[in-house]
Formats: structure tokens, C-alpha cells, sequence
């Protein structure tokens, strides 16, 4: 990857913006990941994941998991530079792992949130955004859960995205715990799946 190549240029806030407001917009599908960190929560699940997903399989998924539908794009124009923004974020999180993986934060926690409540909506939204990276490659995933000890590393995302009986059984210092502990989890599966990559 060249550091000069246009694709692989971090976003910058003001493109973040773009991005999250075309995912909340009425131009997106019903069913569609609708929030910026929904979005990359979803991504860090495929990077990290034992697959190689090319645009092509990932990007629809991001519109609609049954890959029936998509956004209603204004123009040619607006649907590439939309796809443009997913491909730049997406190899800044690769580049992110490829370069200092231990230094490793979800978007939640680079962003400030105007109160509790809409942080805690932001994490269950990037906790549902990796469970269903996973469940994109759900039968490649499958050795992750098979062993009790690497299997409870996929837990947070779990109880976090309230996909789970879980997450109203806890306390609220257990939930925080999770909370801060979630990238530790996320890098320790990175390592998991490294060992059986090329």
C-alpha cells in the first residue's frame, strides 16, 4: 500500500460527517448499518477476521444483508464518492493493524458524545457492526467458537450489542469494564487469526 495512493488517506472529520449522514439519510435501505460506528465496527470484524472480503461482497452487505437492495444514490457521482469513503476507511483500519495493532481504538472512542445515553447507543452500534462482520463469514469463524477460552473473546460484541440476555444482567461497572476492555478483546482476536494467515 503507497502512503501517496489517494485510497489510502485517512478520512477527515469533515468526510466522517459525510459518511455518517449519508448512513442516517432516508437515501439508505430499511434494513442497512446506519451508523458510522456501526460501519466501522463492521469493517474491523472483516479485517481482523480470518477472510480476505473484496468491496465487491462487503460493500453491498453494508446496504442491506440480503444484498437486495441499496441506497437511493442522487447521482453516479454520489454513489462513487460514498464507495470512495467506505474503501479509504476501510484500509485505514487495515493499516491500522498491519502497522501498530496494540494502539488499536474503535471510532467510538476518537469521537466525544454529548452525553451517556448517545455513547452507549455509539458502542452497542459498534458491537452489532462486528457481530455482523462476523456473521458475513460466519462458517469461517466457527474455530474462533469451538474452544470455550477464544470463544468468550467474541463475548463483549455479543452482550454489548444487546444481541444477547446478557447485557441487562450486569452492572453498570461491569458494563463499563467491558466497555474499556473492548479493543483489548478486539486485538487479542486480530492475533488469534493472524496465526493461521499466510
Amino acid at each position: 500500500m503507497k502512503p501517496s495512493d489517494p485510497l489510502q488517506q485517512p478520512l477527515s472529520l469533515e468526510e466522517l460527517g459525510q459518511l455518517e449522514s449519508f448512513l442516517l439519510s432516508d437515501l439508505m435501505p430499511e434494513d442497512s448499518l446506519s451508523s458510522i460506528e456501526m460501519v466501522d465496527g463492521y469493517m474491523t470484524a472483516l479485517i481482523i477476521g480470518p477472510d480476505v472480503v473484496p468491496p465487491e461482497i462487503w460493500i453491498p452487505y453494508i446496504w442491506n444483508e440480503e444484498k437486495s437492495d441499496v441506497p437511493c444514490f442522487s447521482s453516479e457521482a454520489e454513489a462513487d464518492m460514498i464507495e470512495e469513503l467506505l474503501v479509504r476507511h476501510m484500509n485505514t483500519i487495515t493499516l491500522q493493524f498491519l502497522n501498530e495493532p496494540d494502539e488499536f481504538l474503535p471510532l467510538y472512542e476518537t469521537f466525544s458524545y454529548s452525553d451517556d445515553q448517545e455513547q452507549e447507543l455509539a458502542v452497542e452500534n459498534w458491537a452489532l457492526g462486528f457481530t455482523m462482520g462476523m456473521e458475513l463469514t460466519h462458517k469461517s469463524w466457527s474455530p474462533l467458537f469451538e474452544d470455550e477460552d477464544t470463544g468468550m473473546l467474541a463475548m463483549p460484541m455479543l452482550i454489548l450489542s444487546k444481541l444477547t440476555d446478557d447485557y441487562n444482567s450486569l452492572s453498570e461497572k461491569d458494563l463499563s469494564d467491558m466497555t474499556q476492555l473492548l479493543p483489548t478483546f478486539v486485538i487479542k482476536i486480530y492475533k488469534y487469526w493472524k496465526q493461521y494467515k499466510p
